[in-house]
């Protein structure tokens, strides 16, 4: 939604209007939260008798209380060693190198397309702000497709197989999302090469990559956390990071990687290369992922 309402700013305000007003709605957003919202969490494994005491919400949100109560947590050692702890874990590690060689061209697309759509076909800045109606479509769609589709795979995969619901049911929907990613990204580059195509084909295209990823996110979000419920937010983080990490770098030369001799198409389709070699890493999981998780074995944390 940002590169989409800064484009339609920008055709009335200065460019660092949307910067300010992304700092107005961050600081509201903190102050909600420290007015709003309470500590969540909750150790099951502690007794009703024994858990912590709750007397003030102000005290929460500023830590006392979990200050009062840590002998009852992780220490800070603990804690820190938590999310290094998962990614030592090799299936952790996997889905995050294969998320960041797949991710990595959504970022690179949203921070650089309006720079060849610009003077391939003399966009403006309302044009551009509706052109990103395109992803956010396919973002709606990919979610709306991906509620029933995840739950249905992994309930066909249960009853297929003869061990029961295993994480790696929700692996096969990224075989089915890959083609849409691979399409997308190809047409992309034929779209950007300057040979004529229609700008619909570009968004129709930027579509078609959006809603594969998003199909790919869930599966690989929800595999992590069926392998490694108890440290959910550390598996979501680290997800999370594989996708900035990925983005980010590729921003920093997609243009002049676009711009080089073998132009937009050429760039494009080894970026689509690169997404079609990662899918080895999903086979490797779907084939080995229970037997390499039980060679790690589990995380024993001191809290979930």
């Amino acid at each position: 939604m940002g590169p989409l309402l800064t484009a339609f700013m920008l055709t009335r305000l200065d460019w660092a209007w949307p910067f300010w007003i992304l700092t107005l709605m961050t600081g509201l957003c903190m102050l909600a939260i420290g007015l709003l919202m309470d500590e969540t969490y909750y150790d099951r494994r502690i007794p009703i008798d024994r858990q912590p005491r709750r007397s003030s919400r102000f005290l929460r949100v500023i830590g006392v209380e979990q200050w009062r109560s840590r002998h009852l947590r992780n220490t800070f050692s603990e804690a820190m060693a938590r999310p290094f702890r998962v990614l030592l874990k090799p299936t952790v590690l996997i889905s995050f190198v294969y998320f960041l060689f797949t991710f990595a061209w959504v970022v690179g697309i949203n921070t650089t397309l309006s720079i060849f759509l610009v003077p391939l076909y003399g966009f403006g800045a309302k044009q551009i702000g509706y052109i990103y109606f395109a992803p956010i479509t396919a973002a709606i769609l990919g979610q709306a497709c991906g509620h029933y589709l995840h739950d249905f795979v992994a309930r066909q995969y249960t009853r297929r197989s003869k061990s029961g619901f295993q994480p790696e049911a929700r692996l096969l929907v990224i075989y089915l999302a890959t083609p849409f990613m691979l399409a997308g990204l190809i047409l992309i580059g034929f779209s950007l090469s300057g040979d004529g195509y229609h700008y619909m084909v570009t968004a129709v295209a930027w579509g078609l990559y959006v809603f594969g990823i998003m199909i790919t996110t869930v599966g690989l979000t929800a595999y992590n956390l069926d392998s490694y419920p108890e440290a959910s937010g550390e598996t979501a983080a680290w997800i999370g990071c594989a996708r900035t990490s990925g983005g980010f770098i590729i921003s920093y030369f997609q243009v002049r990687w676009a711009e080089a001799a073998s132009g937009p198409r050429g760039s494009f389709a080894v970026q689509a290369g690169i997404t079609a070699a990662a899918v080895l890493l999903v086979i490797l999981l779907s084939l080995c992922g229970r037997r390499i998780r039980q060679w790690s074995g589990d995380l024993n944390f001191k809290t979930d």
